[in-house]
């Protein structure tokens, strides 16, 4: 399911990148300003500063980690305010385009990691781990729990984790008829283009996981539930941690 969501994200890294990370009405086809793109990640991190000065994490604000960078919308923002600030993505379209895009700010990099596990980085390695609009995205249960303990294993002491997860969705978006269909038509020989801009199918797929399943999880990595906020969509429900241990 890795491989498959790998090349799912390759798929999109090539064809629609933006979009795929941030997936507005009326940006589809490459519509997204570039400027206007990365505008919306400031405006998230300017948010999240907010957060961390109310909750006083993370501590030091030297390393800062965005986990599923995509093309480095969060991560370019998050450099204005970290020293070094990292980008992981498990596509390489992604990755080579978040690295074209950000070249001009050396204290941003960018890695690809195709594991289900983050052991490219060492433990404590950030003071703040960030990532929205991925989890969500993630094949199934066992690997957003996987990530989430190794999220929280590269956390330095006294850093803060912040990460966004499904609780509920609609119907429509639990049967992933999308999805289904361009992993069928791919599989009978159709191409990414014709299948995402002639029939307007998208691989992205969403899966939930519970409150209950998200507090065991940090119980276990003896971890500190900061905040947590409760927030709806048009096609589901959501929350979103501030962890530090």
């Amino acid at each position: 399911m890795l491989r498959r969501q790998k090349q799912d994200w390759e798929d999109l890294g090539t064809l629609d990148p933006l979009w795929a990370i941030m997936s507005v009405s009326g940006r589809k086809h490459g519509r997204w300003d570039q400027d206007e793109f990365f505008s919306t990640g400031d405006q998230d991190v300017a948010g999240l500063m907010i957060e961390i000065e109310r909750l006083g994490y993370p501590v030091c604000r030297e390393t800062a980690l965005d986990f599923g960078c995509g093309v480095g919308r969060l991560t370019r923002a998050l450099a204005k305010h970290f020293q070094q600030c990292c980008g992981v993505d498990i596509s390489e379209s992604m990755i080579s385009k978040a690295q074209e895009l950000n070249s001009h700010l050396p204290q941003c990099k960018f890695i690809v990691n195709n594991e289900d596990h983050l052991r490219v980085f060492p433990d404590e390695s950030f003071d703040l781990i960030y990532t929205k609009y991925v989890l969500q995205h993630l094949p199934n249960k066992r690997l957003i729990k996987g990530y989430i303990s190794e999220l929280f294993r590269t956390l330095r002491r006294s850093g803060l984790l912040v990460f966004q997860v499904r609780t509920a969705l609609s119907l429509k978006t639990r049967l992933q008829l999308g999805a289904r269909l361009y992993s069928l038509m791919k599989a009978i020989g159709a191409s990414e283009g014709f299948i995402y801009r002639r029939l307007e199918l998208s691989p992205i797929r969403m899966t939930t996981i519970s409150e209950r399943e998200i507090r065991a999880i940090i119980s276990a990595a003896r971890g500190r539930i900061l905040d947590v906020r409760n927030y709806s969509a048009t096609n589901g429900k959501g929350q979103i941690y501030f962890v530090t241990k």
